[in-house]
């Protein structure tokens, strides 16, 4: 029997007695209320400010500059297109596309969960995936766009309702080549609840890549990236992307 109430009687306004009262199960006392704070988002996640909702609606919305279709799978039963409606935009260019993400382990992290065919190297160095933020794009895409893709471009992703950068770290070279990868960070970072790995990425289409192909945040290293370099540039340019919108 566990006893955790105090009662206090007064006799003849002079002597107390403390009585026991025992606590039975299903009686209700009162406790204070316990609160769980959200965790701090990421060193990459976008400044609060900036409208993620109103960016997304015009990412939808947008649609008349088709500067590429790839499939999502290798079976092509679902395809995107890049749009490059962005790119002449007063003071800022990027193109973009929706799709779903596929999870890249390339780099020194190559054998996480579920990754059966991982490498040791990524397209322009040996990013960790681990570590660093970063997309992945078809390799023919880049061969016939370099005018408005340098590797290691910025890029925001909005995902779940909320906006992470990262940088173009990796190509595709499949047959056929697909598109709607990141790097197993920004998945998990997107997505912490669906047990993300190698083998298990986020299957739905509603994933926005918005990419500024000619912005290159500085401190891309071997391995690893400048993560404040990266969201300062980040910032900046969609800033310049929601005011040219007018959102």
């Amino acid at each position: 029997m566990q006893f955790s109430t105090i009662l206090s009687v007064s006799i003849l306004f002079s002597t107390h007695i403390a009585l026991a009262i025992p606590v039975l199960p299903g009686d209700n006392v009162s406790t204070a209320p316990t609160t769980t704070s959200k965790p701090p988002p990421p060193a990459f996640a976008a400044d609060p400010s900036i409208n993620i909702a109103g960016i997304y609606a015009a990412a939808q919305a947008a649609g008349s500059n088709d500067l590429a279709t790839y499939p999502l799978e290798p079976s092509h039963r679902i395809t995107t297109t890049i749009f490059g409606d962005w790119l002449n935009l007063p003071g800022v260019a990027a193109f973009h596309f929706i799709a779903d993400m596929n999870i890249d382990c390339d780099g020194p992290e190559d054998k996480c969960k579920g990754n059966r065919d991982g490498q040791s190297m990524t397209s322009f160095g040996a990013l960790d995936a681990t570590k660093v933020p970063y997309f992945v794009l078809p390799d023919r895409f880049t061969q016939q766009n370099k005018d408005i893709l340098k590797p290691n471009a910025l890029g925001a992703i909005i995902c779940n309702g909320q906006m992470f950068y990262g940088i173009y770290g990796d190509q595709n070279a499949d047959s056929p080549q697909i598109i709607g990868e990141a790097s197993i960070l920004i998945g998990q970072t997107c997505f912490p609840e669906d047990n993300i790995s190698g083998s298990n990425g986020h299957a739905e289409n509603d994933i926005a890549y918005i990419v500024f192909g000619t912005q290159v945040p500085s401190g891309v290293e071997e391995n690893t990236i400048d993560i404040s370099a990266l969201k300062a540039l980040g910032d900046s340019q969609v800033n310049l992307l929601q005011a040219a919108l007018q959102l």
